[in-house]
């Protein structure tokens, strides 16, 4: 049972989730279907990007969560994308901003998730952790409102792993405002409060934002990582998640020391 459980969990990381929309979504409130329906899917090989020539081969250097020294060599275009042309970050000079981008309805991210939790308590002092929802087609729009919504209301700190566990543990897809006001009246948000934030002008523009920077930073799958809008790493392509936060790590060292 324990090596079934564990070949799962590999399954989870090595099959990213990819654009394609869950069977039968139509519109941005009846799309994200239960985990038990949904299969992490590869990136699709029309949208995948190419592959950048292994030119830039760097060896990592107080690389690992806990700041120790490695001889783990990555290289880019193998290991992580470089973007072309960089896009702008949303820090204050001196940060490198790390954007963690992710769909609630993804088995990899819910399996990325209690890592990066890891990462966010031992990260580098320059390295600015950003959360953003990916909106790589409509069905997963729902998960994106929710998560700006609970950030307009100030707890997504209490609901973010809570929504995790609900589609994937629960089997609940929220998918649905109502089902996103019953969710959250669990965290003493009242109906009103919940419909206001859920369908809010400013969680609309934020929607909306999303998608344009997931389109910028040339997204066809999470979890993603973009690291201050110059780098996008895969848990498939750096190799593990530990070597994602390693990589990570090595990054904001570069970054931070330019």
């Amino acid at each position: 049972m324990r090596r079934l459980a564990l070949a799962i969990v590999a399954v989870a990381f090595v099959a990213a989730c990819g654009t394609e929309p869950p069977a039968g979504a139509t519109n941005s409130t009846a799309q994200a279907q239960p985990a038990a329906q949904i299969q992490p899917v590869s990136r699709p090989a029309e949208t995948a990007p190419a592959a950048r020539p292994a030119t830039e081969q760097t060896r990592l250097a107080q690389a690992s969560p806990a700041g120790q020294a490695t001889s783990t060599r990555f290289v880019a275009g193998q290991h992580y994308r470089v973007l072309n042309p960089a896009q702008p970050t949303n820090v204050a000079p001196g940060r490198v901003e790390v954007v963690d981008v992710f769909w609630y309805g993804c088995g990899g991210c819910y399996v990325m998730f209690p890592h990066m939790e890891r990462w966010k308590a031992s990260k580098p002092e320059a390295a600015e952790y950003v959360q953003l929802p990916a909106i790589l087609n409509p069905g997963w729009q729902p998960h994106g409102r929710l998560f700006f919504a609970t950030r307009a209301l100030g707890i997504e700190h209490k609901t973010h792993s809570a929504i995790f566990r609900e589609y994937h543990v629960n089997r609940n897809p929220l998918n649905t405002i109502d089902a996103m006001v019953k969710f959250l009246a669990g965290f003493d948000v009242s109906e009103s409060d919940a419909r206001d934030a859920l369908t809010g002008f400013s969680v609309d523009a934020e929607l909306r934002a999303a998608e344009v920077r997931a389109r910028r930073y040339q997204l066809s799958f999470v979890p993603a990582f973009v690291v201050n809008g110059k780098y996008v790493i895969g848990v498939e392509q750096a190799g593990s998640p530990e070597a994602v936060l390693e990589l990570i790590n090595y990054l904001v060292a570069r970054e931070s020391a330019n």
